[in-house]
């Protein structure tokens, strides 16, 4: 047999191997968030906090900024189109829990502010957010839970890296 041929033979059961091993993310990672998000959109409705985890997940960003926060930052920090933080933040600053402040070195950009109410929101989420966590891992070593985000944390580098 030619070597080409051995080698031929050795990528196609190696291809088939890698396709029995490696699933596509996107149908094992889905169902994955849908089912660790259920639980945490469950407790805010049982609570009645009207409003959802990615407009509790954009008042956290905007208060954990060390920096300035403008309607832009977001969008790329979330991943999401400008239209959709617009209103959102149009949302949360109509319900008292942002506000935008004129940005006094550029007065055609805002400077996006958490408030009182807002801080309130956040502490709230933010434990809803561990309990739910704590629940998730309950049956996992401390072992098993830090290889978990190890993995997490390259998976998402090799995709910023893309």
């Amino acid at each position: 047999m030619h070597k080409s041929t051995i080698d031929s033979i050795f990528a196609a059961e190696n291809n088939l191997l890698m396709a029995t091993i490696i699933k596509p993310l996107g149908l094992s990672l889905g169902p994955m968030l849908s089912a660790i998000t259920r639980p945490m959109k469950a407790i805010l409705k049982q609570e009645e906090i009207p409003y959802s985890i990615e407009h509790l997940v954009l008042l956290k960003i905007t208060r954990d900024c060390k920096d300035s926060v403008v309607q832009q930052d977001l969008a790329e920090k979330m991943g999401k189109d400008k239209s959709v933080i617009l209103r959102i933040v149009d949302i949360l600053e109509k319900d008292g829990l942002l506000r935008r402040i004129v940005d006094p070195n550029d007065r055609r950009r805002n400077i996006l502010e958490v408030t009182y109410l807002g801080n309130q929101f956040i502490n709230r989420f933010q434990e809803i957010e561990m309990q739910v966590s704590k629940e998730l891992l309950k049956n996992l070593t401390d072992e098993e839970v830090e290889h978990f985000f190890r993995i997490v944390e390259k998976i998402k580098t090799n995709a910023e890296n893309m």
